[in-house]
């Protein structure tokens, strides 16, 4: 009676809960000990930052104006541009000298050729009449095509529809482009060493003035059958001849269809190093004059090649 009594002013004790069961497959990790925190200690910059007072915090960049870029910068902060800049200014300085030193070679050849193109043809450049001059617009002998590209034209004489002339002259405003063009011209076959070339191409009638010469009105249908009628035909017999550089021979058959049809013989009036490309005799004996000979000669190393032909230049299909 006396343990009830106790029982009722103690109250009953709780009764111990049994320890959870630890499955097999997570034992390793149930007695895996709880990490602990990691110290790290403060570095220098974070303590001179806790501490503003302290020695080892760097010096501010003072504020001034905007344009006074000296009181913020050094000279090594511009290292870069000290490089790029001046190697911009030698490349444009040499551009414009290549230009200019193109534009006195072309003019100088048109000073020299131009009144001999003018005693020959009655209208010679674009709208030019007399001296010879190199430009872009009307009353020129020269237009410059390219940088390194001068043609011209010249008509007005008999047998001969017009004539186009192009003269090609070294990259001298791309020295780089120069560079590297000369020195793949030693290695590849492919690749032309760069060089100075004049270039002419004459059309003639071949009989064909009335279809190639512009007409206006009758009137002048009417004159030029009138001034055609003295005129001897212009027609000639269909061939091809050449006289031919012995270094430029192999690129010429390469390059050209027509030529790579002839047959190749020296002649005794020409120089060792030249050759004649003709499909007959008879043509050579009619077309290599004394004069043409010593022209060729004269010409020396200038002088690549002189063509007549009636057949493309690029094979046909």
């Amino acid at each position: 009676m006396a343990d009830f009594i106790k029982g009722l002013f103690e109250g009953s004790k709780p009764t111990p809960s049994p320890a959870p069961s630890v499955d097999d497959d997570f034992a390793d990790y149930a007695s895996a000990p709880s990490p602990s925190p990691i110290y790290n200690p403060p570095t220098s910059s974070s303590t001179a930052a806790s501490f503003p007072n302290s020695s080892t915090v760097p010096t501010p960049v003072p504020y001034t104006k905007w344009y006074r870029v000296w009181e913020r910068t050094s000279p090594g902060d511009f290292f870069a541009e000290a490089i790029i800049i001046p190697f911009i200014f030698v490349l444009a300085a040499l551009h414009l000298w290549g230009r200019r030193k193109n534009k006195r070679k072309a003019s100088t050849w048109a000073a020299v050729h131009g009144p001999i193109l003018e005693r020959e043809f009655a209208s010679v450049g674009f709208g030019a009449k007399g001296k010879a001059r190199l430009g872009g617009g009307e009353g020129t002998v020269l237009k410059e095509k390219a940088a390194n590209e001068f043609t011209t034209y010249a008509t007005g004489r008999q047998n001969v529809a017009f004539v186009d002339i192009k003269i090609k002259l070294l990259k001298r405003y791309n020295p780089l482009t120069l560079l590297i063009e000369t020195v793949f011209s030693f290695f590849l076959e492919s690749v032309r060493a760069p060089k100075e070339s004049m270039e002419a191409i004459a059309y003639a009638f071949d009989g064909r003035e009335k279809d190639i010469v512009p007409i206006k009105s009758k009137a002048e249908l009417d004159a030029k059958e009138s001034r055609f009628k003295g005129l001897p035909n212009s027609g000639y017999d269909a061939c091809v001849w050449a006289v031919v550089h012995k270094e430029q021979m192999k690129a010429l058959r390469d390059d050209r269809y027509d030529v790579s049809i002839t047959a190749t013989k020296d002649h005794k009036n020409l120089p060792q190093w030249a050759s004649v490309m003709s499909e007959s005799a008879e043509i050579t004996e009619a077309l290599l004059t004394k004069e043409l000979a010593e022209a060729v000669e004269k010409a020396g190393d200038a002088f690549e090649y002189l063509i007549v032909t009636d057949q493309p230049i690029d094979k046909p299909t």
